[in-house]
């Protein structure tokens, strides 16, 4: 039995975009910009590092007003990405066991899951908060195959970030890399790289 867990940031939704341009604008007036190894890293880590001067209370500010302007602006735009809910509901339909793993905090996942109507395809949710390490570290990866009662060397991984990559890969878990926010030469390691869910069947990821 194989079991599939979705990040959620470039693979449930193709917003890389939004969330460059809400950093960008939120903290211009810092000189501050996010390399792209920085992407699908939990805001606590990226805070303490773009900010070491500042306090831990500071960090949770500076992060909760760039996230609330990143819903603001994305909000009129949100859509799942090309064949998401087909695929969702063929899982559904053959009992595969899903969850979304991801770093992003709960106000974004709460934000997605629900104007998307997608939640009761998930059998878990895996957030940050719910381990002791983000990624890079495999923690929620493992956490949601607990979660699922299913052993990571039968789970299933779609990633976009180099972060989320290598943690499923540390947790021994299948990945297939979605070519949203990085270009396809950069998710080298992944068992199959993908742009959107109309090139992937429940078929197919049975044969991964």
């Amino acid at each position: 039995m194989i079991a599939v867990i979705f990040d959620m940031d470039g693979v449930l939704i193709d917003n890389a975009h939004y969330h460059e341009r809400a950093f960008a604008e939120y903290f211009s007036r810092y000189g501050t910009t996010l390399a792209p190894e920085m992407f699908g890293r939990g805001n606590e880590e990226l805070m303490a590092e773009l900010f070491p001067n500042e306090s831990k209370e500071r960090h949770r500010e500076l992060a909760d007003g760039k996230e609330a302007y990143y819903r603001q602006i994305y909000e009129p735009h949100i859509k799942p990405l090309g064949g998401l809910i087909e695929l969702l509901k063929d899982l559904k339909a053959n009992r595969v066991l899903t969850a979304v793993g991801s770093s992003a905090p709960i106000e974004n996942i709460d934000f997605v899951l629900d104007k998307l109507q997608i939640r009761s395809y998930f059998d878990a949710v895996v957030i940050a908060a719910m381990v002791q390490k983000a990624k890079p570290a495999p923690d929620i990866y493992l956490k949601s195959a607990e979660l699922l009662n299913v052993a990571p060397e039968n789970c299933i991984v779609f990633e976009d970030a180099l972060a989320g990559i290598q943690a499923a890969r540390a947790a021994g878990m299948k990945v297939v890399g979605v070519a949203t926010s990085l270009p396809k030469e950069r998710l080298t390691e992944t068992d199959m790289i993908i742009n959107d869910f109309t090139e992937i069947t429940l078929d197919i990821l049975k044969q991964i």
